[in-house]
């Protein structure tokens, strides 16, 4: 992980918007190990069910580019685990994922077509529980459109 995103979780942890379990999560989850990051995405699981929605809520605004940066990790074990944490959060969030999704959709798009058929599954899934009908599903693609081309733009 990169300086930075060391310092914003570390800003992060003393504004108070995230709590020690989820600061620590988000740690594990910005190492380059895999077994690590594995790890680290079972804990947020497990975490998500103890937790419950409103403890996803806070932490869905720095999960946000974690997600983006493990959807494109080279262990599919890392994307479709990745991409099953964010189904949780979107079973859980509802309507809350709705300010997330700009940053998301790219990513997400592109795990739905991830080569390792266990991960682009895991997104499929999440996509579904987000978008149970295919007009919020069209209506999510129009409401992202702009961050869609230049984010598949530069992958």
């Amino acid at each position: 992980p990169s300086r930075a995103d060391g310092s914003n979780m570390l800003s992060a942890m003393l504004d108070g918007s995230t709590d020690g379990e989820q600061a620590l999560l988000l740690r594990k989850m910005a190492k380059r190990d895999t077994v690590t990051k594995l790890k680290a995405l079972g804990e947020l699981r497990e975490a998500l069910s103890a937790h419950g929605a409103s403890w996803a809520a806070e932490l869905m605004p720095h999960w946000v580019p974690h997600f983006v940066r493990l959807s494109g990790d080279g262990s599919w074990q890392v994307r479709e685990s990745a991409c099953a944490a964010l189904g949780q959060l979107a079973s859980l969030l509802g309507r809350q994922l709705a300010p997330h999704l700009r940053p998301l959709m790219a990513a997400w798009l592109c795990a739905k077509h991830d080569p390792h058929g266990g991960t682009a599954a895991a997104a499929a899934a999440a996509f579904g529980v987000a978008f149970p009908n295919p007009r919020k599903y069209a209506d999510a693609l129009l409401f992202c459109r702009d961050e869609l081309a230049r984010g598949l733009a530069e992958r």
